[in-house]
């Protein structure tokens, strides 16, 4: 595979063109061609792809992305490998990196002769400006826009007959200091505030590089010695910033080259090490790099620090710890107090934006004590000047002198032990009550906070009292925000290191996990009806907390029965968000543990491991294939109301067959095995999600053992009313909400309006915002069938209302596509292209890559609708070069259906035929009767045109029968009896004009008309 982007994007190989789709994909393709043959970390490409705005899971969302961009490239191209992603061809192969490496070796080379042959060949490569995917890879340009100045300087000295490879540095790419920029823009992060003093340290550091290699920023914790750092980078083009802070020991080399390589670009390697990465970068290069928070890996930081400097003689290091390095030749900047006049400032600023006002003339004595009580350490005033968000700035002076103070107890107690950071919080610790000092580790083991109504119940799980907390918040080591208690990340890390000095870090993570399972499962059941919304909002706010008391019950032995509970609690929610790969992961790691069947949560991740058995193909692990498959797959066209195809049931209700098959061999035997066990199970630890299984797990039993080979075995999946005689109410609504949906897709209209009115009404008495809104798509779905299609518009709008906020974006897209279809059929031809906008929108700003493609078939319906074949065919395309042949049957055949229809208004019957060809196997697979009956109205349109009028009476007939009831309003029947003036496609007459008899073949006669 070659890759071309000097004067555009060209993907070829073998000499074949390939269609790189989507900004996503072009970004990722891009960002990996780079650094071809080398790994890209997660977090790099993360960056670079959603330069403004991360997706909530970029993890997932890079792996979808992947997963797409892989289907378009040559097998074995794109690789995932551990932390990120690997394009595995020649740097030689990439225009833009055979450009970058002959000019980095033209300035290496000592031989001029070679260095401008090596330049020429860089230059000829220029062959027009450099394509890039958009925003976000600037850094590219400007990089490569150096490069080319470098080139463009060593053809010039060797034309003018100068020395050397590589001609001197403009002027202006220097700092007074000597430090010349590395033609690439620093990446250093933005200041927040203002810098408030320390003028006189920043001239002191910038003179000291002037002279020095290595200097050396130290002070206590708290002085301002990485806001500093960070200043002077700002203040120095072409500085690096190394964050170490994250690092673990032994990680301090990964992370000084994940910042070289976010910042320039690596050039081909003899190895992959990251001390070669960062070498290799290096060379050639005169430069800043800041080591920031070096002092919890200073032996290792020094010993890398040495290295770099060695082997780069144009770098220079600022280093910020509280300790020295240790280094030969390293300079020193000591950093102190602020001086009083700042200090002052600093306060006064901080409390202004705590509380909104500056502190008042009243107050400037009070202040004053302050400033001199905390010493002038900047984070000490930053911490105090907070505490004015509860209290007044006297009682935030006053408070100092007492046992839940922050810093010190009384004037004189301000010492040197209180000078540093840690200092600081050792004090605070000796301070503090058992109690309290339970509730700080304790706090220390929630990444993402506590929410305040937790706090009773996490300390109860602690053994101590809510108001140890509220302690802590007194002394500034909790705060306070959006109704939750955080810890500072300093201050969390002490309480870690504390845990990890006294052997208690894994007993108060067990403690963690434990209350974590216990408050997932109160906020469960709140899932399931009125107060869905805000249980929800829990769930996404402690999603770290969750995550680690996962972790937790995977890594410590003797927490399976807590890994079971966390499994079972977070289930539904993770159902709600889509978050299939946490499910998948969670059932696959604790399903066995649940095999004891003696609790409510053991009964259902053992019900959802068979579930998933049952899903699973022959050969393939049954727990998670088919949410795999929901999480990386492609996206269900939504309901056929909108034109769409697919299962209308969403995969959160359970019944929906992402890839129709046979059912594994392995998996029916299991359910015969097991079936009866969870359901006597079920009948004992009784809720409203374990009632639903006997009827649910007995109805799928039954459909695997009666299955017909070359039919889905979902198809035959009918719920009774097995176990549900004193089911809660919301089971049976839950039950009703499925029935409608395996009615519609079997094409059972008298179910469907049955079985829909009664979900959409004991949901609504439930409160269950959810449940309505899924159980109304149903509803919708028989109402059109009625003939009320306002109802059916307003059922259809009400049921996204309710969904949003809910459920993900490209499942909202699709409810949305159920009202535009709606629209259509009422000619409502406007609104439909108004609510297609929304829908696109809504898409875009998620970057929603399934949402867009539902778009594209909505908007390929509007112009089936209204006549322009063309302009369906253009959507139609875009949906088409995303189709593979594992997608699902019922994408297949609705894409075909609709591409028929589009070729039939522009005349091309002979193509429409051959679409019609393909799709009818597929919708026969699929099983799917509401697709099966799309095409069957294709297939009457192209009967209709081609003259055979009985012929396309008796197609509408079957659509009918598949359907279970007339579809009077269909768009493409109103524009095809228009195009061809008569009435043959009217399904109302149809019936009586060419019936079928009552034992025909539906499938077999369409396939007779098309000669199959």
């Amino acid at each position: 595979m070659r890759l071309r982007f000097f004067g555009g994007l060209e993907a070829e190989t073998d000499g074949a063109p390939l269609a790189i789709r989507g900004r996503g994909q072009e970004a990722l393709l891009f960002r990996l061609a780079l650094d071809a043959g080398t790994t890209v970390a997660y977090r790099s490409l993360a960056e670079d792809v959603w330069p403004d705005d991360l997706p909530e899971d970029p993890r997932a969302s890079l792996q979808s992305l992947a997963s797409r961009l892989r289907r378009g490239l040559p097998a074995g191209t794109l690789e995932a490998v551990p932390g990120g992603y690997r394009l595995t061809i020649s740097r030689d192969d990439v225009d833009l990196a055979k450009f970058q490496d002959l000019v980095a070796r033209a300035r290496r080379a000592a031989d001029q002769a070679a260095a401008t042959a090596d330049a020429r060949a860089a230059l000829d490569l220029w062959r027009g400006d450099p394509w890039t995917p958009g925003d976000g890879f600037d850094w590219v340009v400007r990089d490569l826009l150096e490069d080319r100045a470098h080139a463009e300087r060593i053809l010039a000295a060797a034309e003018s007959g100068a020395a050397g490879t590589d001609a001197a540095a403009p002027a202006s790419s220097r700092d007074a200091g000597g430090v010349v920029a590395a033609g690439v823009e620093a990446s250093v992060p933005a200041a927040l505030t203002p810098l408030i003093g320390r003028q006189r340290e920043l001239q002191l550091i910038h003179d000291q590089l002037r002279e020095e290699r290595l200097v050396t920023v130290i002070g206590p914790g708290g002085a301002g010695k990485t806001t500093l750092a960070f200043e002077t980078a700002r203040r120095t083009p072409g500085s690096i910033v190394v964050e170490l802070a994250p690092a673990a020991p032994g990680e301090v080399w990964a992370a000084v080259a994940g910042a070289v390589g976010r910042s320039i670009r690596v050039g081909e390697l003899v190895s992959t090490s990251a001390r070669d990465r960062v070498a290799e970068a290096l060379a050639g290069r005169t430069l800043l790099v800041v080591f920031d928070n070096c002092e919890h890996v200073s032996a290792e930081a020094a010993g890398v620090a040495l290295d770099v400097l060695r082997s780069a003689p144009g770098s220079r290091i600022l280093a910020t710890s509280r300790e020295p390095l240790g280094l030969a030749g390293e300079a020193f900047v000591d950093l102190g107090p602020l001086p009083e006049v700042d200090a002052r400032e600093l306060f006064a600023r901080r409390v202004r934006a705590a509380r909104g006002s500056p502190p008042g003339v009243e107050e400037e004595a009070a202040v004053e004590r302050i400033v001199t009580r905390l010493d002038g350490l900047p984070l000490a005033l930053e911490l105090a000047a907070a505490k004015s968000r509860t209290l007044t700035i006297a009682e935030i002076d006053s408070g100092l002198d007492d046992r839940f103070a922050l810093l010190a107890t009384g004037p004189k107690a301000i010492e040197a032990r209180h000078q540093t950071l840690r200092a600081l919080i050792d004090w605070s610790w000796e301070t503090l009550t058992d109690a309290e000092r339970t509730a700080l580790r304790a706090a220390a083991v929630f990444p993402d906070g506590v929410d305040v109504r937790d706090v009773a119940a996490i300390g109860d799980a602690f053994d101590v009292g809510a108001g140890a907390f509220d302690a802590l918040v007194d002394k500034s080591l909790l705060r306070r925000s959006d109704r939750r208690l955080r810890m500072l990340e300093t201050v969390r890390e002490y309480g870690l290191d504390r845990l990890r000095s006294e052997d208690r870090e894994a007993e108060f993570r067990a403690v963690q996990a434990g209350v974590m399972a216990r408050l997932a499962a109160r906020e469960d059941a709140r899932l399931r009806g009125p107060q869905v919304r805000a249980a929800l909002a829990w769930f996404d706010a402690d999603e770290e907390n969750l995550s680690a008391a996962l972790r937790t019950c995977a890594d410590q032995t003797g927490m399976d029965e807590v890994g079971v509970r966390l499994v079972r609690a977070c289930f539904w929610a993770w159902l709600m968000r889509e978050r299939f790969e946490d499910l998948q992961s969670g059932v696959m790691r604790f399903g066995e543990a649940a095999g004891s069947l003696d609790s409510e949560a053991a009964v259902v991740v053992r019900a959802l491991a068979l579930l998933g058995a049952a899903l699973a193909r022959d050969g393939e692990e049954g727990e998670g294939r088919a949410l795999r498959e929901q999480a990386d797959g492609p996206a269900e066209v939504g309901g056929t109301s909108s034109g769409g195809g697919g299962e209308a049931v969403s995969p959160a209700a359970g019944g929906a067959d992402t890839r129709p098959g046979e059912p594994a061999a392995a998996a029916v035997a299991r359910l015969e095995r097991e079936v009866p066990a969870v359901i006597e199970a079920a009948a004992v630890h009784r809720s409203e999600l374990s009632a639903a299984l006997e009827p649910l797990l007995t109805a799928i039993l039954v459909a695997v053992q009666r299955h017909r080979p070359g039919t889905p075995w979902s198809r035959g999946v009918a719920i009774g009313d097995e176990g549900l005689e004193d089911a809660p109410a919301w089971t049976l609504a839950f039950i009703s909400m499925l029935r409608s949906a395996i009615a519609q897709n079997g094409g059972d209209n008298e179910t469907l309006g049955v079985e829909s009115e009664k979900a959409v009404s004991m949901f609504r008495e439930l409160g269950d915002v959810w449940g309505i809104a899924f159980a109304s798509q149903m509803r919708s779905e028989w109402l059109q069938l009625a003939g009320r299609l306002d109802e059916a518009l307003a059922v259809a709008d009400a049921s996204s209302a309710g969904l949003s906020g809910l459920t993900s974006v490209t499942d909202l897209v699709q409810q949305r596509s159920q009202s535009i279809g709606l629209l259509l059929r009422l000619g409502r031809i406007d609104d439909a292209r108004a609510r297609l906008r929304e829908s696109q929108e809504l898409a875009r700003a998620r970057d929603s890559q399934r949402g867009l493609a539902q778009t594209e078939m909505d908007a390929a319906a509007i112009e089936i609708a209204v006549g322009d074949g063309a302009a369906a065919l253009r959507h139609l395309d875009a949906v088409a070069a995303e189709l593979v042949p594992s997608f699902p049957d019922q994408l297949i055949a609705w894409s075909g259906s609709r591409r028929a229809q589009a070729l039939l208004l522009e005349g091309r019957a002979d193509e429409a035929r051959d679409a019609l060809a393909e799709a009818l196997p597929a919708a026969a697979r699929s099983g799917d009767h509401p697709i099966v009956a799309d095409v069957a109205v294709s297939i009457a349109g192209w009967l209709a045109a081609a003259g055979r009028d009985a012929d396309a009476r008796r197609a509408l007939v079957a659509a009918t029968r598949l359907r279970g009831g007339v579809d009077a309003s269909d768009p493409f029947l109103r524009v095809m009896r228009e195009q061809l003036g008569n009435d043959v496609l009217v399904p109302g007459t149809a019936a009586r004009v060419a019936p079928l008899d009552r034992g025909d073949d539906d499938l077999a006669v369409l396939a007779s008309f098309l000669g199959g």
